[in-house]
């Protein structure tokens, strides 16, 4: 065999390993890419075209990266099957729990999947990927009402195999917004050195095999409290029972002022007082009376100017006057005849 030959064979079995060992699709993305319709996610949000960002927190356009534990860098990279660029998120010796989570219109009560193409770690045995739906539009991965499909640790690289050759960590829910959101969550839990995991294509389907919505388990029970919130109310009333006997005893209370009527008759004496006083000023015009009424034969008491104006008056005065002469003169004769007897 001719040298030529041998190195055609040679190359002719290295591709045929190369082929072999590149990774199958699965049934379900083979005919197109996963982010094509039906996906309902944007085109360029499913298979991460576009970055913001810088490292150590660069992520695709249309997603929010989240870290619930540990630390480590988003990044842009180029390894995937379904086209760059995709996102890297890596550690070099640390651990971390972290993710990635995005939103989209959705219809309440009907059914939706999530499920991603690509998620390729260089250690699977230390890397758990999972994805989770939060049918009420919730951000937060932690919340109760995020629905986790399951977690897949070890080999596999394409994770929503359909036909059993592999894993499939899709996840379904019915929305119960009008808005949901997809999370894509990576545990790190242990490190072999520079540790890395390659995400991309992650999609949004319609799914109307989803799980139904479950029963507003809280209704009954809610239904149960009612009965006793009418006993309690009744429990209120018989208060307002009571409160009668209360009314009895505000009327005791009203009986007990009746006492202070009779406490009015001694208020009834203070009047008797009053009278004493009007007899105080009752002599004092019989003090006045006193000096007009005793009469003075004195005629000067005729002179006061206030009766020389009335006419009884003024002969009483000239009858006093006259008088008064009379005597003047018998008092003189007779002191002229004393005089005249003496020797």
């Amino acid at each position: 065999m001719s040298s030529r030959l041998q190195a055609a064979l040679r190359l002719g079995l290295l591709l045929a390993a190369l082929f072999l060992s590149w990774p199958a699709q699965p049934a379900a993305q083979a005919q197109g890419h996963p982010c094509d319709p039906p996906n309902l996610l944007p085109a360029g949000v499913c298979g991460m075209d576009t970055f913001y960002g810088q490292p150590p927190r660069q992520v695709p356009g249309g997603w929010t990266g989240f870290v619930l534990s540990g630390d480590l860098t988003f990044m842009q990279d180029i390894d995937t099957l379904w086209g760059a660029p995709a996102l890297r998120m890596w550690s070099n010796g640390g651990v971390f729990r972290a993710g990635i989570w995005t939103q989209a219109p959705a219809t309440p009560g009907a059914g939706y999947r999530g499920s991603i193409g690509w998620g390729a770690p260089n250690a699977p045995d230390t890397f758990g990927r999972q994805l989770g739906i939060d049918p009420t539009g919730g951000v937060d991965p932690t919340a109760a009402t995020v629905i986790w499909g399951p977690m897949h640790w070890g080999d596999g690289r394409i994770l929503n195999y359909t036909n059993g050759a592999g894993p499939n960590i899709d996840v379904r829910a019915r929305a119960q917004s009008n808005v949901i959101t997809l999370f894509f969550l990576v545990d790190h839990n242990r490190s072999t050195g520079d540790n890395f995991i390659f995400v991309d294509a992650i999609a949004l389907y319609a799914d109307e095999s989803a799980p139904a919505l479950a029963t507003n388990t809280p209704l009954p029970p809610t239904a149960t409290p009612r009965p006793a919130a009418t006993a309690t109310a009744a429990a209120t009333a018989t208060p307002t029972l009571t409160a009668t006997p209360t009314a009895t005893a505000a009327a005791t209370a009203t009986a007990t002022p009746s006492p202070t009527p009779t406490a009015t008759p001694s208020a009834t004496p203070t009047p008797t007082p009053t009278p004493t006083p009007t007899p105080s000023p009752s002599p004092s015009p019989t003090l006045t009376r006193t000096p007009t009424a005793t009469p003075t034969p004195d005629f000067l008491a005729r002179l006061a100017p206030a009766r020389l104006g009335q006419p009884r008056a003024r002969v009483a005065l000239l009858a006093d006057v006259a008088g008064f002469s009379g005597l003047l003169l018998a008092a003189g004769l007779g002191l002229a005849l004393l005089r005249g007897r003496r020797p």
